[in-house]
């Protein structure tokens, strides 16, 4: 069954010859193109006019085959991501506006148009930062002259300084959106920028500002490059204007200095060749290895070391401002005959503690110490967040000792 990419396809498949002659120019009857060739690559949507009996072809199908083969122009432009850090803002704000109308509907797609969008902008960083490498290592190429290397460098320090700018204005945004998100209880989202988005930021700047050093330093060789070929070129005009000068004349001393003299090497002595297979080589070299004196041995005599054993005596660990205070702590819980008693409401009625800790260091101190000495501990726990099911922090803690397990002072 032919369907019409089937044959598109098909048609393409037939006239490769005169797409791959596309890619090289504009196509027409007076390049040898048929005109029947151009009817059905016109009706394929293959190629476009160009001026009066010219074609090109379609830009992305050119965009495709270069992509494919690795090839790019002199002037890449890198891919652009100011048009989508509007449309996140515009998402966020409108997401804003319907969030408290609760249909549940668009604020779904909302977001998942939030996250396509984060997914784009990625894609084209990355996508840039590549190009970019990939470019640099290459020395751009594609350029004949001096004055088109300038050009292209000048268009690349361009491009790099916008997506900088955008690249920072993507920073401010993505942490502003982040933040009202966790204010406004939307957590999901706030993970989802920090991981996919705001994570990514700093690496993204960091390889950005390495092209951007580079580049600097290419425009700075080019100009090097330049003042060379000028000096170069008038000299090469001075020597054609001058056919008989001798160059410049130097007053040069009596005598020659030591450095402009060749050195004088040390005379070489035969030896024996190691590998030489002649007998006579091999009988010498047995004679001379005989006539080595024997190679001393020397051994280090290293004493044994000795080693005296010291035991230092137990040292009882000081008492700390924290262990006091748990000591009386443990005192009043026995006292209290097995009633609840507050923590945050006992550090209210202790003014050394309320010096020494805060009230949150207080309750997570003193919760933790009476569980490691088996001391039953009840958390009060607050109220859940608006949209949530359960509690994640506490305000207090309540211990109702039995039978006074664990309670016994220290002392």
């Amino acid at each position: 069954m032919s369907t019409p990419i089937k044959d598109c396809l098909q048609t393409l498949s037939r006239h490769s010859e005169v797409i791959e002659q596309g890619m090289g120019g504009e196509i027409s009857m007076e390049t040898g193109t048929p005109s029947p060739v151009l009817v059905q690559l016109r009706q394929a949507s293959a190629v476009r006019p160009a001026g009066e009996d010219g074609f090109r072809l379609h830009p992305r199908l050119r965009e495709y085959l270069s992509d494919h083969l690795q090839l790019f122009s002199s002037y890449q432009s890198l891919a652009e991501i100011g048009s989508k850090i509007g449309q996140m803002q515009a998402l966020w704000n409108e997401l804003d506006d319907v969030r408290d109308s609760g249909d549940r509907d668009i604020t779904d797609a909302l977001h998942s148009l939030i996250q396509t969008t984060v997914f784009d902008i990625a894609h084209a960083l990355d996508s840039n930062i590549l190009f970019l490498q990939t470019r640099l290592s290459t020395r751009y190429g594609n350029v004949k002259s001096l004055d088109a290397k300038k050009s292209q460098n000048r268009w690349y320090q361009k491009q790099t300084a916008q997506l900088a700018g955008d690249l920072n204005r993507l920073a401010r945004e993505a942490e502003r959106i982040e933040r009202h998100a966790e204010e406004r209880g939307i957590a999901e989202l706030s993970n989802f920028l920090r991981r996919y988005l705001i994570a990514r930021i700093l690496p993204w700047q960091q390889g950005l500002s390495e092209m951007q050093t580079l580049i600097r330093k290419e425009i700075f060789r080019t100009r090097e490059v330049e003042t060379n070929h000028k000096l170069l070129a008038r000299m090469d005009l001075l020597l054609r204007q001058q056919p008989a000068w001798r160059g410049f004349e130097a007053d040069l001393p009596e005598e020659i200095p030591a450095f402009l003299l060749a050195a004088r090497l040390k005379p070489f002595r035969p030896h024996a060749e190691p590998l030489d297979g002649d007998r006579s080589i091999s009988q010498e070299m047995e004679l001379l290895a005989r006539n080595l004196p024997p190679k001393k041995i020397e051994v280090e005599q290293v004493p044994p070391q000795r080693y005296k054993r010291v035991i230092d005596p137990p040292r009882k660990p000081p008492e700390t401002a924290a262990a006091l205070m748990l000591e009386r702590l443990l005192k009043d819980l026995h006292a209290a005959g097995g009633k609840p008693v507050s923590l945050r409401a006992w550090r209210e009625r202790d003014q050394e503690i309320q010096e020494t800790m805060t009230a949150d260091m207080w309750l997570v101190f003193s919760m933790m110490a009476l569980r490691s000495r088996k001391v039953r501990v009840e958390l009060i726990r607050n109220p859940p967040k608006l949209g949530e099911h359960f509690s994640h922090t506490f305000c207090d803690a309540v211990v109702q000792p039995k039978g006074g397990i664990g309670l016994r002072p220290t002392r």
